[in-house]
């Protein structure tokens, strides 16, 4: 056995204390010392030892690290997000046009009328069946306006809906101002021969005058007769209703209602009956009144008034029934 003496150190006083002396074992070979081969031998197991510890530790971590650094650069880039910027509207385009045409309406009364001047005969039978309706009471509600008292009709008619045709008497001042209000009323004053003043008898003159009026869908009038129609079924009774109503204005009919046409449209049945007999044209204007404020869906299709005496007026009138099927 050999001792190699760690305990001196060239270069320092032999006093001072150095660590333990590490004893190291060594076979001693024939022929030649062994310390040599040992300490090789040792260094080899050292590093024998070290390059297990790797292989079996610090590799496979290695190893690992590098694999989830491959399977992240393998991902997807991300989706960018989407731009939450507000595009900004063309200039050619107006965002608040509807706003803008809701106020122009008002300044243009011409513009906003057009939306409800389709002509009677162009009308579909729902709106034809309102506008009828409605149209008697327009027409005297119009020549309540448009005629003075001064006037002296001989005979009024009006004609399926469409023309409204008057001829009487009067002052030529009244006469030319009944004129010019008609003219103001929707609709169009015909030219002759169907609308003239000449002079008459005793400084009066004498007019004929005939309008095709177009009133127009009135949509927000509360009566609409289309809502107030009854089953074919109903018709008795609404016939009852208008007779009874007649005798309350003071228009004494001759003879009960006669039925003279029926015709089926679509899904209603439109019935016409005849109603002739005596009244003013202020009673008569009553009953036209009191139909509508009663909400009784007829209309007079035709109307003929001729003077007799003093107030009296002979009537005769075509009302307009529609049912249901």
């Amino acid at each position: 056995m050999i001792r190699i003496n760690l305990a001196r150190v060239p270069g320092k006083p032999a006093g001072t204390r150095a660590p333990k002396p590490v004893k190291v074992r060594a076979v001693s070979g024939g022929g030649g010392s062994a310390g040599p081969f040992l300490i090789v031998l040792v260094l080899l197991a050292a590093a024998g030892g070290g390059v297990y510890y790797y292989i079996t530790c610090m590799k496979p971590a290695a190893s690992a690290a590098a694999a989830e650094q491959q399977v992240a650069k393998a991902l997807p880039p991300p989706v960018p997000k989407a731009d939450t910027k507000a595009v900004k509207p063309s200039s050619q385009v107006r965002t608040n046009m509807v706003e803008d045409v809701v106020k122009e309406l008002p300044d243009n009364e011409t513009a906003a009328r057009n939306k409800l001047d389709t002509p009677y005969d162009q009308m579909p039978l729902a709106e034809k069946i309102n506008y009828e309706a409605l149209f008697a009471r327009n027409v005297f509600d119009m020549i309540s306006r448009c005629m003075s008292p001064g006037i002296r009709l001989r005979l009024l008619e009006i004609d399926n809906f469409q023309t409204v045709s008057a001829s009487g008497v009067g002052a030529r001042a009244m006469v030319e101002e009944m004129f010019t209000a008609f003219k103001s009323q929707r609709g169009e004053v015909l030219s002759k021969p169907h609308s003239y003043i000449k002079d008459g008898d005793g400084g009066a003159f004498a007019f004929v005058i005939t309008q095709k009026p177009n009133f127009g869908l009135q949509v927000s009038d509360p009566f609409q007769a289309l809502e107030h129609l009854t089953f074919k079924e109903g018709l008795a009774l609404t016939l009852k209703n208008f007779s009874r109503l007649a005798g309350d204005c003071n228009f004494k009919m001759s003879a009960a209602p006669s039925q003279l046409s029926v015709e089926k449209a679509g899904d209603y049945r439109r019935v016409v009956y005849k109603a002739v007999g005596m009244s003013t044209y202020g009673d008569f204007h009553k009953l036209v009144r009191i139909l509508y404020n009663e909400k009784i869906p007829c209309a007079f299709k035709k109307i003929s008034m001729v003077p007799v005496k003093d107030e009296q007026i002979r009537v005769t009138a075509e009302v307009l029934f529609t049912v249901r099927e």
